[in-house]
């Protein structure tokens, strides 16, 4: 990742340019597809295809058309036959295994049905002859295609931005490198619904994930504060439908997120396993607090464990109606709870004053750039005094240096799977018994 400031000389531009489109900022090789090659046990049984999408014209280019297109294919990964790509320029490629082919040609059938009256692809019945099919072996051909996709995509970036930034109200501004993606179906309202009535018969004792939030100073082991409850989203999508993207519309997952509430709700009335009795947390939405089903969970716990557990709402949540989550963060701790606001990156903690929301607690979302948006932004340490160290989690975090960066800003409340290790490391605790 580059930084660049509108008052730096030409010449410093084009040589950051330079080296961020040449492919030193690791744009030339890409890690999916490459790394899901390496892992094929039989690479001379596949092949690729490479649909160039970026060469149809703009009104073929809609959401809808775009999600057709990724439908159509799913037919080769739901069958574990192969993958679906999405470059940064919105080229497509579909690694599969060759006993697929007539799968693949009726799937440019479709394809041709669904861009019928797109200029490049209209009265045309040979896709390669056009240019918007390509197939390739395994090899360096198909990598070339990818690096000039990437090098395109770079290079758009770099000129929107540029054009961006010569407005006088952009004095800074950052090129973020372009990024490949799996491609799957995204979440449909009749999908929601299939999935809602499904999940109304699922076992969740399976499907239920714990994940210590600890305090940490320095080197010392991590002191276990209390465990997330939370259910695994990929592993119920790969149980569910293994070609879904169910977080890709922020809405509709929301829906999907008020069923699972109520499911795990259940759970942890239930006690199944008796591990879930106190300092725990739950991942809600603010609707299923003020819900039917949060007052029979409510009513079902001793008075004394309402105080041990921690209900997290997350930020987007939140904000899409204020009003009903001033209720719910009222009500919840009149009855004893915690509150702790989830979902909040770096660079969104300056717009967050945790004791106007009246929450309890606030998680930080660990990230690699942390410190470069430190570094830029010199007012950062107002708003980690303003939220408070001593209320601040930070989350997702994977690494040992997410710990000495949060330790330097005064925060010692820390999760992720790099927490999890260590917990998992230390020694059963010793049973006293008084004699």
């Amino acid at each position: 990742m580059f930084f660049f400031k509108s008052n730096k000389k030409e010449t410093d531009k084009k040589k950051e340019t330079k080296l961020f489109l040449s492919g030193q900022s690791d744009t030339k090789k890409d890690v999916l597809i490459n790394d899901y090659i390496a892992r094929l046990k039989d690479k001379s049984s596949y092949k690729a295809l490479y649909l160039s999408t970026s060469k149809l014209s703009e009104n073929n280019q809609k959401y809808l058309s775009r999600q057709s297109l990724v439908e159509t294919f799913e037919v080769i990964s739901s069958k574990g036959e192969g993958e679906i790509f999405g470059l940064p320029n919105d080229d497509m490629v579909i690694i599969y295994h060759k006993k697929m082919e007539e799968e693949i040609l009726a799937c440019l059938i479709k394809v041709r049905y669904i861009f019928h009256d797109d200029p490049l692809i209209k009265n045309s019945f040979d896709l390669e002859k056009v240019g918007f099919a390509t197939y390739y072996e395994l090899g360096e051909d198909l990598q070339s295609a990818i690096d000039e996709a990437m090098k395109a995509a770079a290079e758009q970036s770099f000129s929107a931005l540029r054009k961006k930034a010569t407005s006088d109200k952009y004095d800074e501004w950052r090129i973020v490198k372009p990024q490949v993606k799996k491609l799957r179906r995204e979440l449909t309202p009749s999908l929601l619904g299939k999935i809602q009535k499904a999940l109304s018969m699922t076992d969740f004792a399976s499907l239920i994930r714990r994940q210590s939030v600890c305090a940490i100073i320095g080197k010392s082991s991590p002191q276990v504060l209390f465990d997330e409850a939370y259910v695994a989203i990929s592993e119920l999508r790969d149980m569910l439908l293994p070609d879904l993207d169910m977080t890709a519309n922020p809405w509709l997952f929301l829906a999907l997120a008020g069923t699972l509430d109520k499911r795990v709700l259940e759970y942890v009335s239930q006690h199944d396993d008796g591990a879930l009795t106190n300092n725990f947390s739950l991942n809600l939405n603010v609707s299923t607090i003020l819900s039917d089903e949060f007052l029979a969970f409510d009513d079902s716990l001793n008075t004394s464990m309402r105080s041990t557990i921690v209900l997290e709402l997350q930020l987007v949540d939140i904000f899409s109606d204020i009003k009903a989550y001033m209720l719910a963060k009222t009500f919840a701790q009149y009855r004893g709870y915690k509150i702790c606001i989830d979902g909040i990156t770096v660079d969104k903690l300056k717009y967050i004053n945790r004791q106007n929301l009246g929450a309890d607690l606030i998680k930080i979302i660990w990230h690699p750039s942390f410190m470069d948006v430190i570094n830029e932004d010199k007012h950062f340490m107002d708003y980690v005094n303003r939220a408070e160290r001593a209320k601040m989690i930070l989350c997702r975090v994977d690494d040992p240096a997410a710990v000495e960066v949060g330790n330097s800003l005064g925060i010692n409340m820390y999760q992720g799977f790099y927490i999890q290790r260590l917990v998992n490391s230390l020694p059963d605790k010793t049973i006293y018994s008084l004699r």
